[in-house]
């Protein structure tokens, strides 16, 4: 099994102080791909993953305090298997896409010159489009759903301040809710979850002046 994990960000330049009447601009950007060769004597499998994910933020500081802006985010994930032996054979792949639009807004308290802690609150919508195959047949046939859903999430936050109001936000966890439905089915997906310190996601952000 071989992983590679890339974490990223998208900010672009400027040479601001973080205060009131400030454009806000970050995000973060990953990309994994995981794969399991398994070889039995007389069968054999493959399957590797690939996930993406690409998630920019800008917003307006209305106070040294406060911001409000939007979000938006596009996640990939595509499973790719293949089976040969014992008279059977196939290759199949199963993909998903989905897209997040929202609001968010967080206060921000800092602590130092080079550290400052926010709690953000964001509120979201989500669709969503997955291709999932039936290998029970040949040749293999494919089953397409969509969702579509809504969320709200609250989020506390370390920024480390390198220079000029450029640096990195860490998060170790959250409070949120998601719901989401299968279109044409009575399916249903209701989520209430408190996550700490089961990962870190690390994003950068920038400020920039608009005075």
């Amino acid at each position: 099994m071989k992983k590679l994990l890339l974490v990223g960000a998208v900010a672009l330049f400027g040479a601001m102080n973080a205060q009131k009447n400030t454009i806000l601009v970050g995000g973060n950007i990953s990309y994994n791909t995981d794969k399991t060769t398994n070889n039995y004597s007389s069968f054999k499998t493959k399957k590797k993953i690939d996930e993406f994910s690409f998630n920019p933020f800008v917003g307006y500081q209305f106070t040294d305090n406060w911001t409000a802006g939007v979000k938006f985010g596009v996640n990939s994930s595509k499973d790719t298997v293949s089976a040969n032996g014992m008279g059977y054979s196939y290759n199949a792949e199963s993909k998903e896409d989905s897209f997040q639009y929202g609001v968010f807004g967080r206060y921000t308290m800092p602590l130092s010159e080079t550290f400052s802690v926010f709690g953000e609150l964001d509120i979201f919508g989500t669709s969503g489009k997955s291709e999932t195959p039936n290998t029970s047949g040949t040749p293999v046939t494919y089953t397409e759903s969509k969702s579509t859903g809504f969320g709200v999430v609250f989020t506390p936050k370390l920024f480390i301040n390198f220079k000029n109001s450029f640096g990195l936000n860490f998060n170790i966890g959250g409070l949120g809710y998601t719901t989401s439905k299968i279109k044409d089915s009575d399916i249903k997906n209701n989520q209430f979850g408190f996550s700490f310190g089961q990962g870190i996601t690390v994003g950068i952000s920038k400020n920039f002046g608009t005075k």
